[in-house]
């Protein structure tokens, strides 16, 4: 555990006088300013701006993700790896610090985006149609359902370069947006970039009190979940077990 803890340390050492760390506080707070202010005198019903913005969050979050994996790896390129692949004494540890550190930048970020914004829409445009609790569950859908998004993106960054884990990113946000359709009914769990939409739209559909629609999507729920657990796992594994054989010659661009 201490040598974890090192290690995610070092990583926000390395981030320190970098963009990267920069990025998880203006972009999130950009996007919810440049919400509220078109909220203010957008003709839309409250429930709907919040959906919009929940939606387009998740939807924008995947190529987030991308840049910011590719931007962490770029680091590791200008000294060789031999700093990240030289830091610990078990391999996994390695990749695990930095994934560690990135989802906690993310976790920053979510909860400037999702509470930063219902501080906003609260206190400033007075419209807040839900209680503090749904934006709190929000965050950490958000954030939960990203964290294998970021995990996929530092094996592109680290196995295939900078351009593979953007392009993926733009790929995915692509998906993100049709898996919130009727498109995504029914495949959206296996496909991890959509879980923050989906999660998200289950809460908005709870909170919004239509018991009926709430219990016909409920039913399916459990075994989504599960599906998302199992798809989590195995993603996750494969690349621990994918970085173990790992020797940084792979990335090049």
């Amino acid at each position: 555990m201490r040598e974890l803890t090192r290690l995610i340390q070092g990583e926000f050492i390395k981030m320190r006088h970098t963009k990267l760390l920069w990025m998880h506080i203006f972009v999130p707070a950009a996007g919810a300013a440049v919400f509220l202010l078109y909220y203010g005198y957008a003709p839309w019903s409250a429930e709907g701006k919040v959906q919009g913005y929940m939606e387009s969050v998740a939807v924008a979050y995947p190529f987030l993700a991308g840049l910011v994996c590719a931007m962490s790896v770029e680091l590791e390129e200008e000294g060789h790896m031999q700093t990240f692949l030289l830091s610990g004494r078990r391999k996994y540890r390695l990749f695990l610090g930095k994934w560690l550190a990135l989802g906690l930048c993310s976790l920053a970020a979510s909860a400037i985006a999702f509470p930063g914004f219902a501080a906003g829409y609260e206190f400033i445009l007075r419209q807040n149609p839900y209680p503090a609790h749904f934006y709190i569950l929000g965050w950490l859908a958000l954030w939960g359902g990203q964290m294998v998004v970021y995990a996929f993106h530092l094996f592109l960054s680290l196995c295939f370069g900078k351009a593979a884990s953007m392009a993926a990113g733009i790929v995915e946000a692509v998906l993100a947006a049709l898996m919130l359709t009727g498109l995504g009914d029914g495949c959206w769990p296996v496909v991890p970039c959509a879980w923050s939409g989906r999660w998200s739209s289950y809460l908005l559909l709870y909170e919004a009190g239509d018991r009926g629609r709430w219990s016909a999507a409920a039913r399916s729920l459990p075994a989504q979940m599960a599906v998302c657990a199992a798809a989590a796992v195995l993603i996750t594994a494969g690349i621990f077990i994918w970085f173990h054989y790992y020797e940084g010659r792979q990335c090049e661009e």
